[in-house]
């Protein structure tokens, strides 16, 4: 079964964009995931993760704002650290 079909419409936003941030500034690491089998499992822990980011920008809304993209970028790599 695949675990993007159980995403609410609003979590499968926040999903896509992640995707999209974690492939433009992570491209090694993405590809990295994407060959271990291991990238939809990864990205939706950093969904969990960031969620407190999309409350507080008030995302979709704010999908444009600079912001939201460098304190997704942060959290992503701070995430990426602790692996």
């Amino acid at each position: 079964m695949n675990p993007l079909k159980l995403l609410e419409p609003d979590e499968r936003e926040r999903y896509d964009y992640l995707q999209e941030v974690f492939e433009e500034e992570f491209e090694q690491t993405h590809l990295a995931f994407h060959i271990n089998g291991i990238l939809i499992y990864e990205l939706l822990n950093l969904l969990s993760v960031c969620k407190y980011l999309f409350d507080e920008f008030g995302f979709p809304e704010s999908e444009d704002s600079r912001l939201l993209r460098y304190a997704v970028t942060d959290t992503i790599a701070e995430y990426l650290e602790g692996e």
